[in-house]
């Protein structure tokens, strides 16, 4: 039931990922949660970060790989998308909170990160169960989105390979 859930929002924040990409460019990202690059392969992801936790379709023709991964003092997920060649697509670290405040502070801190790294996000969205910012750069777009439904909670900060980033809508 517990793997079920995940799933479940796992899924749903795809979704809301693509959703919310809908859309731009600028300075180079760099990925805080994790080492690997656009440029690096799937032999090298499982070198780095050891045996998946759990592996299914990605939303790119490929597979997505998730592995247990701490990143500010917090446990979550992180999950590495590729396409059908094995090119890396997509890199996210997902956070389950323990409370509604929880929820908000993490979506805030990384806010306020990205947006100090990176400039004002090209897109803000609250939709009440999901909200989300996305940053339109040239090296790829980066999204941060929560979903919140009062029993599913979660946060995730994702990086986008330019060839599947879109730009910023006019």
């Amino acid at each position: 039931m517990k793997r079920l859930r995940k799933s479940v929002i796992l899924l749903f924040l795809i979704a809301m990922c693509l959703f919310i990409c809908s859309c731009g460019r600028s300075k180079k990202a760099e990925c805080p949660f994790t080492e690997i690059t656009w440029e690096n392969t799937l032999d090298e992801v499982l070198a780095l970060e050891g045996e998946p936790l759990d592996s299914y379709p990605s939303t790119y023709s490929g597979t997505t790989y998730t592995f247990s991964k701490d990143f500010h003092d917090m446990s979550g997920t992180i999950k590495y998308m590729f396409d059908d060649n094995d090119r890396l697509m997509s890199m996210a670290w997902l956070y389950i909170p323990e409370s509604k405040d929880d929820l908000e502070n993490v979506y805030q801190t990384l806010c306020d990160e990205t947006t100090q790294a990176y400039g004002e996000s090209g897109f803000d969205s609250d939709m009440g169960t999901a909200k989300g910012n996305v940053w339109y750069l040239e090296s790829g777009n980066i999204i941060v989105g929560v979903m919140s439904t009062g029993v599913n909670e979660a946060v995730q900060y994702q990086f986008l390979h330019p060839d599947v980033s879109n730009e910023k809508p006019q």
